[in-house]
């Protein structure tokens, strides 16, 4: 069984069609997760959630819809969710001081929580 929270960020090892999925909500028995790209729903029994959680480490380069990239320094845990600390840049390299952060990550400077 996994500790579901929401904010976090899963793929469905069945479904990986549904693209990246954020925990909307989660008890003891069930976790219900938006695939944002396709704008589908889905709700899993939390002992056989067949999920994979989202985990990016130092030096990937990760892009946001938006199209603004983050290049991966560290990541730490906080309540549930990872914290990823880099820098942000565009997707032809140049920096990107000021984005527009996306929703529904909880953000601090140059850090996402997913």
């Amino acid at each position: 069984m996994s500790d579901f929270s929401p904010g976090q960020r899963w793929i469905s090892d069945g479904e990986a069609e549904l693209g990246l999925g954020t925990v909307l909500n989660c008890d003891t028995r069930s976790v219900t997760i938006l695939f944002s790209a396709c704008q589908e729903t889905r709700t899993y029994n939390t002992r056989q959630a067949p999920l994979t959680r989202v985990q990016f480490g130092s030096g990937d380069r990760v892009t946001a819809a938006e199209g603004w990239q983050m290049l991966v320094d560290e990541s730490q845990q906080h309540d549930g969710l990872i914290v990823y600390i880099g820098r942000m840049t565009t997707a032809s390299g140049a920096s990107f001081p000021k984005p527009n952060w996306p929703t529904p990550c909880a953000l601090t400077r140059r850090a996402i929580a997913c």
